[in-house]
């Protein structure tokens, strides 16, 4: 088959959601199948000074390839990659399937020509953080056959009168390991990813590690984030600027807790990964976490935003070292059973017009 995927913009840095795009272009691309994948400038609403900058950067990162995910992901070289001004009918390539990624790209090709193929839209997220609820909920509604990466995004879009074939996301079983011993590790050693997001909870971690950093500083504490360092960043804590895998792979078997704040995830990589690395997982209660994580048999759930109980938490794994222990080990286990293999070949069948099982 010929297989378009349609970002909402470059991969100049990692994202949970485009990683996922990427890996079912390599793997569909491995089985034989045509695979492009489309990246547009910037879909988001501006000014015209601002649609002046964006021309600029169009034409800056198209010399020099900005917008490929050279640094933190090698797609196939059969692969082919466009790097286009907007989504507009003009750029659709003939193809047998579609597939849209995010609210933005589902609303314009939409309207792209039959000669595109048949069209989908891979549902990863609520996406309440850039739009309204109704202009989500309407994109569920556009006439395309829709997969979700859980199945609370799956029981929304029933309620929104829409459906969507419930498809798990996988872990990286390669590029993310357990390499440090989880008995060996510091139990004061603590991590996170750090979004200046309000919905992505970062901002609770650190309100609760007030709390709970007194005294000499026992705690060893780093995040990790594609933004630069906030100016007002506690100097307590290292900052992980934009790792590589290979870098926020030995940030994870460095870290006896990992925090996963998020108040919304459509499914939640970061959690993955960390359980992959051997990590002691505190993480919200939420939807995308749900799809994988059990309340005291892989990871301590806490409500999303309730800074005591992620206090609390916290120093329950710092002090319960077997309970540390046993966690991380049931999600290290828990893990292996969400590989990419079995994906595909639901998604091929799915792209092909199956219903798929």
């Amino acid at each position: 088959m010929k297989l378009t995927f349609v970002l909402p913009g470059g991969a100049r840095y990692p994202a949970g959601g485009a990683r996922m795009v990427f890996r079912y272009a390599n793997a569909l691309a491995d089985r034989g199948h045509k695979v492009t994948i489309i990246m547009p400038s910037d879909l988001a609403p501006g000014s015209a000074g601002k649609r002046i900058l964006r021309a600029g950067r169009f034409y800056l990162w198209a010399v020099t390839r900005t917008y490929l995910p050279e640094r933190w992901f090698r797609l196939r070289p059969s692969i082919r990659v466009h790097w286009r001004p907007t989504l507009s009918n003009r750029w659709a390539i003939s193809a047998d399937a579609v597939i849209a990624t995010s609210v933005r790209t589902a609303e314009m090709i939409a309207h792209w020509p039959a000669t595109a193929g048949k069209k989908f839209y891979f549902v990863q997220g609520y996406e309440t953080w850039d739009f309204s609820r109704e202009r989500v909920e309407q994109s569920w509604q556009l006439p395309l056959r829709k997969f979700a990466v859980s199945q609370w995004l799956c029981d929304l879009a029933a309620e929104a009168g829409s459906t969507a074939l419930h498809h798990r996301n996988s872990v990286d079983l390669q590029g993310f390991g357990l390499d440090e011993p989880v008995e060996s590790r510091d139990p004061n050693t603590l991590l996170w990813p750090h979004h200046p997001l309000v919905q992505k909870g970062s901002s609770d971690v650190l309100a609760a590690m007030e709390r709970v950093q007194t005294g000499p500083l026992t705690w060893k504490c780093a995040a990790f984030s594609t933004t630069s360092i906030p100016a007002d960043w506690p100097t307590y804590i290292a900052y992980h600027y934009n790792p590589t895998q290979t870098a926020l792979r030995t940030a994870y078997n460095q870290a006896s807790i990992m925090i996963a704040p998020s108040h919304s995830e459509g499914w939640g990589l970061p959690a993955c990964e960390a359980l992959q690395c051997g990590c002691g997982l505190v993480a919200t209660d939420i939807g995308g976490h749900r799809e994988f994580l059990r309340h005291e048999q892989n990871a301590l759930l806490y409500p999303p935003g309730d800074h005591e109980a992620l206090r609390l938490a916290i120093l329950r794994l710092r002090s319960d070292t077997a309970l540390r222990i046993r966690l991380a080990r049931q999600g290290h286990a828990d893990m292996q059973a969400l590989t990419l293999d079995p994906m595909v070949a639901k998604l091929e069948c799915f792209l092909r017009g199956g219903e798929a099982v």
